[in-house]
């Protein structure tokens, strides 16, 4: 007993003790942990230098201008840029057409894009007879490239065309309507036909998750096919319409390629958020680059917007919870 007392002091002097520490990783663990970190860098990086990087910097240009002196170009401080915004929006009235224009867009997609993507979406979901051909053919323009559907939409009213052909029927001269007053009417035409796909597959993943046996109740209670479609499934349904509600807001402020391509924001079809490309690229021949004026109109634009997004998303919920 007491020759293994002795040997626990043998050659350090202190009492043994035992090591504590963290587990040591294995090989396959240590290529997991790489992996994980390697996926999750890259979306993180991209919000460091696409996202936080790009704002912040809108943010300083938002305050800036350059003035030129005997020394070359400065960028002074300034609040100039917001009293050019608020020009725009009382003396030129540019950004007043924009506003408008935004807004008459989300109306269109509020009242008429949605409330048909929702019945068009029951009768699919409901297998009328031809469902899969009609799936198909309504969610194609989806996958197909927005140039080549801008250029279609185009010819559509070009010179003859059958638009031609209807003109001359109804005894009224030919004008190609998209380099007239009357083009902002043809961009919401062609944001209603190629609006309805991507709604129809998100609302029909929505209706095929509900149960069958409320619907199966609901034919015993003797409910007819709107009765279901309006008590039955769209309260089940709820959530996926907010959520389309607030993304077709944030989608129609981020949208510029019909416009660009089409008008090039000529003859009054100028939205927000084509402006703001428009003065950020200095793209458009028309509008002059002026990437600081840009910055104060985006900044402009989010205070606006993000209240209207929290109080749209608190509204919904409200009404999902009721």
């Amino acid at each position: 007993m007491e020759e293994q007392t002795v040997s626990k002091y043998v050659g350090s002097g202190q009492p043994s003790r035992k090591k504590h520490g963290l587990p040591k990783l294995t090989v396959a663990k240590k290529k997991e942990y790489l992996f994980v970190t390697s996926i999750l860098a890259i979306p993180i990086l991209f919000f460091l230098v696409f996202w936080l990087y790009v704002n912040l910097d809108s943010l300083v240009l938002a305050f800036q201008r350059e003035e030129y002196d005997a020394s070359g170009m400065q960028l002074v401080f300034t609040l100039e840029n917001f009293v050019m915004v608020f020009e725009g929006f009382v003396t030129n009235g540019d950004l007043l057409i924009a506003l408008r224009n935004t807004l008459l867009f989300y109306g269109v997609a509020l009242v008429v894009v949605l409330p048909v993507s929702i019945l068009m979406s029951y009768f699919v979901y409901k297998k009328i007879p031809g469902h899969k051909l009609f799936r198909t053919v309504t969610y194609l323009p989806n996958i197909i490239c927005s140039s080549a559907l801008v250029v279609l939409f185009q010819y559509t009213f070009r010179s003859g065309s059958p638009y031609e052909a209807l003109m001359n029927a109804l005894g009224k001269p030919y004008e190609y309507p998209l380099v007239t007053d009357s083009a902002i009417v043809l961009l919401l035409v062609y944001n209603v036909i190629f609006g309805f796909g991507a709604n129809m597959v998100v609302l029909g993943g929505a209706m095929n998750s509900i149960s069958g046996e409320v619907l199966e109740a609901g034919e015993i209670d003797g409910c007819n096919w709107f009765q279901e479609l309006v008590h039955l499934i769209l309260p089940m349904i709820w959530p996926t319409i907010s959520t389309i509600l607030v993304l077709s807001f944030a989608g129609i402020l981020s949208s510029t390629g019909p416009i660009l391509a089409m008008t090039g924001g000529e003859y009054n079809t100028s939205t927000l958020s084509f402006l703001l490309y428009a003065y950020a690229t200095g793209a458009v021949k028309t509008i002059s680059q002026d990437i600081y004026y840009a910055s104060a109109v985006g900044l402009v634009m989010t205070l606006i917007t993000f209240p209207i997004v929290l109080l749209l998303r608190k509204f919904l919920n409200r009404r999902e919870e009721a």
